[in-house]
């Protein structure tokens, strides 16, 4: 079993989601782009199709590579660049790496803490581990690192 550390407060999890914010933001930027290229490319008028076309690429690439980036951070690394930043990482309930399978299961389920006004992370004001409604879902806890 590895050494027990610190739980991550709250405060520390919005500070390195605030950053997560900024990064999916600058990619969400990128698909935004070549989205938007193929309308520039049909001319001055572009047709309707055009513009399908264009929320097709956000729709099929960004929001699946959303989830599929900080599962993979999360099961490579334990922390995503905002949790980089603020010396935080997950782990599971044990203290161990989080397999790919449960790291992506948290990144399917995070949207449960947000979505309702930010309500699922309210859980982690009051539980002894910190856990927000996600983590308790996926079974991860998140931890202050050295």
């Amino acid at each position: 079993m590895p050494a027990a550390r610190p739980y991550a407060p709250l405060q520390l999890r919005i500070v390195a989601f605030v950053l997560d914010s900024i990064v999916m933001l600058s990619l969400f930027s990128v698909f935004f782009a070549v989205g938007g290229l193929q309308v520039l490319l049909r001319g001055d008028d572009p047709p309707d199709s055009a513009v399908y076309i264009w929320v097709a690429i956000l729709v099929t690439f960004f929001f699946p590579f959303a989830p599929l980036f900080f599962a993979a951070l999360w099961w490579w690394r334990c922390q995503s660049p905002g949790m980089m930043a603020v010396g935080i990482g997950v782990a599971d309930r044990e203290g161990y790496r989080l397999s790919f399978g449960r790291a992506l299961l948290r990144a399917m389920v995070w949207p449960l803490s947000i979505l309702p006004l930010g309500m699922g992370l309210l859980m982690a004001i009051f539980d002894r581990e910190s856990r927000a409604l996600h983590d308790h879902l996926a079974g991860t806890v998140v931890l202050e690192l050295p």
